[in-house]
């Protein structure tokens, strides 16, 4: 599924109805664009949906970030930017992608070794303009 989106509430608006039903534990997307594409800015947005009301920010520096979303289930936020300086190899971040009480959102998966076929959700988010976006998602 293609749409052009406008501005960053319009981005989280339109995945939010696409995802919205889908999201359990386990559930896994992989978040593509350049810098500034509006990555982080979905994943806020998803966390607002979610009742999440932690500040969010891009865990760049830290590779992952944690929310409980309930008891048993937590959406976890992993950048992968900067992966490559950070760790070894991959097995700790499919620790992390395989942990069935977490909702995960990956940013940079093209970082990590492997395709993308691990993941439920490639969003795709190509910048067109200042605010508008072209956003692709593809189901696996």
């Amino acid at each position: 599924m293609n749409f052009i989106i406008e501005n960053e509430k319009e981005l989280g608006e339109y995945v939010w109805a696409e995802l919205s039903e889908k999201l359990k534990p386990g559930f896994k997307c992989a978040l593509v664009g350049d810098l500034g594409a509006g990555k982080t800015t979905l994943v806020k947005e998803i966390a607002h949906k979610l009742n999440i009301n932690d500040h969010i920010t891009s865990p760049t520096f830290n590779l992952r970030k944690e929310y409980e979303i309930d008891n048993d289930v937590y959406l976890q936020h992993i950048d992968l930017y900067r992966h490559q300086n950070k760790l070894a190899d991959d097995s700790e971040v499919s620790e992390w992608l395989a942990d069935p009480r977490a909702i995960s959102f990956v940013e940079w998966p093209s970082k990590m070794s492997g395709d993308l076929s691990i993941y439920d959700l490639v969003i795709n988010i190509e910048v067109i303009g200042q605010t508008r976006r072209k956003v692709d998602l593809e189901w696996s």
